[in-house]
């Protein structure tokens, strides 16, 4: 048991699970530039739509940037609503509703679901929209 809080304790990025024991790269370098240029946006940005999987909202949110979405006006977008049940996704969107965080159920297939998030935005604002569809 020792031997896994030791593991535990490492960073993801300091565990050496390939045979030679060296250091795995958990994050890669294009992975780097996209989130220094999401700051860098962020500074200039008054709304942002923060894209989430709608089958697990919390999970898939992106911790590292969080800090710099606060004091931002953010709209969630939880993305693949047609994946998700459909009595969960209604939890969900009261659970946000509650923290009166923005919110829309969405599959960014879909163009009534484009319509809907074009709705949820003021037309006039600075926008960044943050995820993957």
């Amino acid at each position: 048991m020792g031997g896994v809080r030791s593991m535990v304790k490492k960073g993801l990025g300091e565990m050496g699970f390939n045979k030679g024991g060296g250091v795995i790269n958990w994050f890669p370098g294009h992975m780097a530039a996209a989130t220094r240029a999401i700051r860098h946006r962020l500074k200039v940005s008054d709304l942002v739509i923060e894209v989430r999987d709608a089958r697990l909202p919390l999970s898939s949110v992106n911790e590292d940037l969080q800090p710099s979405l606060s004091g931002k006006r953010r709209i969630l977008a939880l993305n693949k609503k047609d994946l998700a049940n459909p009595n969960i996704m209604h939890k969900w969107t009261h659970y946000f509703d509650s923290l009166e965080q923005d919110c829309i159920s969405i599959n960014a297939h879909s163009r009534s679901s484009v319509k809907k998030g074009r709705k949820a935005v003021d037309g006039n604002t600075p926008l960044l929209v943050l995820g993957s569809l």
